[in-house]
C-alpha cells in the first residue's frame, strides 16, 4: 500500500479479515481505508466491527469517527467518540484515548464540542488509577496537570533511553494542538505544522512496526485531514 499499490493491498486485508474477523484484522482493514482515504469504506467498516463484536472496543469508535472527521463530518465524529466512553477494551490508561479525541474536537471545532464539556470527561477519565500508563501522561498534558518535559520523560517506556517514534509524535500534535489553542500557532501555522508531521517518508517511519503504530493513532488522520484544510 505504501508503494501505491493501494487495491491489491486492501483486496488482501479484505480476504484476511474474511477468514479471521478477529478485532486486530477488522482494524487493519479499516486503517487500510483510511491510509487510502477510503473514508466512507472506513466508516461503514468500523461499524459493522462494533455491531459484530459483543464486547465493545474502544479503538473502533475511536477509528470511526476519525473517518467521519477526514469527511468533514466533526457533529457525527464527536457523537461516535461519546458513544464509545464506556467501551469495555480500551486504552492502558483506563480509557482516556476516546476523552483525547473529544478535546482534539472541542479545539479544532468549538462550535460542536465546548472546551468545558470536553475538559470534564476527560478530566472524569482521568481520575482512574492507572493514569501513568500511556496514553495518560497525555490526557495529564493536555488538563495542564503535568508540562511538556514532564510529557516527554513520561512517553519512555521502561528499560528504554528514549520515547518510541509514535510516541514522539503524538507529543508534537498534542503539544501544537495546544499552542493552536492558545493562539500562539495561527491557523497557517498550525496548518503547516500538521503537514510536516504527516510527512511518513522520514526514516524513523520505514521501521514496519513504527509505521503501523503511528497509522493506529486516530490523531494521525486527524492531522492529515487537517493538513490539507481550506479553511
Amino acid at each position: 500500500m505504501r508503494r501505491g499499490d493501494v487495491e491489491q493491498a486492501l483486496a488482501l486485508m479484505r480476504e484476511g479479515y474474511a477468514c479471521d474477523p478477529s478485532p486486530s484484522h477488522a482494524m487493519r482493514l479499516g486503517v487500510g481505508y483510511l491510509w487510502a482515504k477510503e473514508y466512507q469504506a472506513a466508516w461503514e467498516h468500523f461499524q459493522l466491527a462494533i455491531q459484530r463484536h459483543p464486547n465493545s472496543i474502544a479503538a473502533f469508535f475511536g477509528m470511526a469517527g476519525a473517518a467521519k472527521w477526514c469527511m468533514d463530518e466533526p457533529d457525527a465524529a464527536v457523537m461516535i467518540w461519546k458513544s464509545g466512553l464506556n467501551a469495555q477494551y480500551a486504552d492502558g490508561a483506563g480509557g482516556v484515548q476516546l476523552p483525547l479525541l473529544l478535546s482534539v474536537a472541542s479545539i479544532l471545532k468549538p462550535s460542536v464540542l465546548s472546551r468545558s464539556e470536553a475538559g470534564q470527561i476527560l478530566a472524569k477519565k482521568a481520575q482512574d488509577s492507572r493514569m501513568n500508563n500511556w496514553p495518560g501522561p497525555l490526557a495529564m498534558f493536555v488538563l495542564n496537570s503535568i508540562d511538556v518535559r514532564a510529557l516527554e520523560a513520561r512517553s519512555i517506556q521502561s528499560g528504554s533511553r528514549e520515547a518510541p517514534p509514535h510516541r514522539k509524535w503524538l507529543v508534537s500534535f498534542y503539544r501544537g494542538l495546544l499552542e493552536f489553542d492558545r493562539a500562539d500557532l495561527k491557523l497557517r501555522e498550525f496548518e503547516e505544522l500538521m503537514r510536516r508531521m504527516v510527512d511518513t517518508s522520514d526514516p524513523k517511519w520505514a521501521e514496519e512496526r513504527s509505521f503501523l503504530r503511528l497509522l493506529w493513532s486516530e490523531e494521525f488522520f486527524i492531522a492529515r485531514h487537517e493538513a490539507s484544510s481550506t479553511n
